[in-house]
């Protein structure tokens, strides 16, 4: 039973982790446990949001595919308990130690029971995003991205109440990373080549794609912050990542046969505190170039 709980847990994170590489399991299960013991030198201050980590199990156990399959083994409720408890070990650790017995114990009850719960047909979210560049739906549905915009609410909703301006910032941050995401995702060369739109037009379609997407994931959290707080300082920060994915998208043009430059360009930034944006009018007719010689036309740049 155990040997079969161990091979769950590699074909869940088999995705993340190449066969054998215990290096990076190893590095999973270190991200666990020091969550844990983060979470248990602080937890009077995480108390209200622990219980939330739990989730993720929920989350995974809603979405696995196998479940049929292992229909097939007699005791396959315990295994997938065992599964799951493994999974939340670190985590009931901190509560048995201080002394949340009764949610420990809630915890544990309800992993058991999910195996009880018949499994829904799985349904299709429609995404409202453009499909100027699909790769936004592809994305959400292959990241599971839509999972975290509640977590962006309740940071910016917790920031708010207890006026913690850098929780939300950092909810605007995290909201503009969901919006980068698809910008790093590229079109095949023939995709650009069959496009009936010159090198300037694609790269304008593109970016005006990628700009009312982000809007769409953007907009909710500055409009609640907005109407929480009436703090029209933080106008300029929803303006600031609404600018993140039009400035990755036209480096992902500028770099387009070099994954590696558009990484270490963004590296760049990171590091010069943003100063080699101030080049982007620069790269932006690079990038238009680039699309014409993929195009096989003459650029005017």
């Amino acid at each position: 039973m155990l040997v079969l709980v161990g091979y769950l847990v590699n074909i869940r994170f088999r995705k993340y982790v190449s066969k054998g590489d215990y290096v990076a399991m190893t590095l999973i299960c270190g991200l666990y446990i020091s969550t844990a013991v983060l979470a248990y030198f602080n937890y009077a201050i995480v108390k209200g949001m622990f219980y939330f980590v739990f989730l993720d199990v929920i989350l995974y156990h809603s979405s696995r595919t196998d479940i049929e399959l292992l229909k097939v083994y007699k005791h396959y409720r315990i295994v997938l308990w065992f599964e799951y408890l493994l999974y939340s070990f670190p985590f009931l650790v901190v509560l048995i130690a201080n002394r949340e017995y009764v949610g420990m114990g809630s915890v544990v009850v309800l992993y058991y029971l999910l195996s009880f719960i018949p499994k829904k047909q799985s349904t299709v979210v429609k995404y409202p995003f453009s499909l100027v560049d699909p790769f936004w739906r592809i994305s959400f549905r292959k990241f599971k991205l839509l999972w975290i915009l509640p977590l962006v609410i309740l940071f910016s909703i917790m920031g708010v109440r207890y006026s913690n301006e850098n929780l939300v910032i950092g909810s605007f941050v995290l909201a503009g990373i969901l919006t980068m995401i698809p910008t790093f995702e590229r079109e095949r060369e023939t995709e650009i080549m069959t496009s009936v739109l010159s090198g300037r037009e694609y790269m304008e379609e593109q970016v005006k794609g990628q700009m009312f997407n982000s809007l769409l994931v953007i907009m909710p959290v500055l409009l609640l912050v907005l109407a929480m707080s009436f703090d029209w300082n933080y106008v300029f920060w929803g303006v600031l990542v609404l600018i993140l994915p039009m400035c990755n998208t036209i480096l992902k043009y500028r770099f387009y046969r070099s994954e590696l430059k558009h990484q270490l360009f963004i590296a760049s930034c990171l590091i010069g505190i943003g100063l080699p944006l101030l080049a982007m009018p620069f790269l932006y007719k690079r990038a238009i170039r680039q699309l014409n010689q993929i195009k096989n036309v003459e650029s005017k740049y």
